[in-house]
């Protein structure tokens, strides 16, 4: 078995044009993939990450979310990536599109950027 996952895609979330307003729709993966949806935040001071892993046809693999402590919210995002490529890698989920609202962790996951 192949011990890397390969992304196939790793993109921002898929804003979807409202007149002045812009709604975030969720959208299937590829056929024969699954989809992860990170995210990192802060609240005052505390930090917190998630993940959820989906099929296809959106039922949820698994979702997680977990307490950081005190750090910023760019270390909150990539702590959440990082703890959902290791939950696929370890399921052995190869074939993996990987979606976050942080444009900077997803330039940098994509080789646009250099990491800051």
């Amino acid at each position: 078995m192949d011990s890397t996952v390969s992304l196939s895609s790793l993109t921002n979330a898929h804003p979807m044009p409202q007149g002045n307003k812009m709604d975030i729709r969720w959208f299937p993966p590829s056929h024969y993939r699954v989809e992860i949806n990170f995210d990192g935040s802060v609240r005052s001071n505390f930090a917190a990450g998630g993940f959820i892993v989906r099929i296809k046809i959106g039922k949820s693999l698994v979702a997680a979310c977990f307490n950081l402590g005190t750090i910023v919210v760019l270390v909150a995002e990539v702590i959440a990536l990082r703890n959902s490529l290791i939950y696929v890698k370890n399921q052995g989920l190869a074939k993996v599109e990987v979606e976050g609202d942080s444009k900077l962790v997803i330039d940098v996951m994509n080789g646009v950027l250099s990491t800051p």
